[in-house]
This record gives structure tokens, C-alpha cells and sequence, in this order.
């Protein structure tokens, strides 16, 4: 007969609780990652242009995308160069 106080039980119920603890540390650290990235609407190799009062205003292809800052390639008037932008401060060229 199950002697539900016994050490196997215990045991169980112990192994029980780290799997669901680790579960949910999973979950929660998940959730982190995502709430602190910040999600852009533009992808990479899309035709946009920045206005920021450091870099001016520039068109160009976006190229990489890292948290809030978004590289472009830029065209003109430095033809291959990438300007980092926010992506608050982007919208598309047409």
C-alpha cells in the first residue's frame, strides 16, 4: 500500500516542486528578456529615413537592429556608412 508519508512521497513531492520552481524561472526569466526588448517596427531592409539633430537627417536601408538602436546604411552623402539611430526617430522614406 502508498504510505503517502512515507520518504518516497516526500521525495516526489520535493521533485514535484524543483520542476515546477524551475518551470517558472524559465517563464520568468523569458518574460524579462522580452519586456526589456524593445521592438521595432522596421526590419532589417527597409528603405527609412532618420531625423536626429546629432546625425541629421539621412535615408538609408536598415542593416542591423540592436534593442532600441537601429543601424542604417546610409546613401548619401557618405555612400556606405552606418548611422545608428533610435528607432523612435525613424519613420519610412514613401
Amino acid at each position: 500500500m502508498f504510505d503517502p508519508y512515507g520518504k518516497h512521497a516526500a521525495r516526489m513531492r520535493m521533485q514535484h516542486r524543483r520542476a515546477l520552481a524551475a518551470r517558472f524561472r524559465q517563464a520568468l526569466s523569458r518574460a524579462s528578456v522580452r519586456i526589456r526588448t524593445a521592438s521595432s517596427p522596421f526590419k532589417v531592409g527597409d528603405y527609412v529615413a532618420g531625423d536626429d539633430p546629432f546625425n541629421g537627417h539621412q535615408e538609408g536601408v536598415v542593416t542591423e537592429i540592436k534593442g532600441s538602436s537601429v543601424g542604417l546604411r546610409t546613401v548619401t552623402p557618405r555612400s556606405g556608412t552606418v548611422v545608428y539611430y533610435d528607432y523612435r526617430q525613424l519613420k519610412k522614406a514613401w
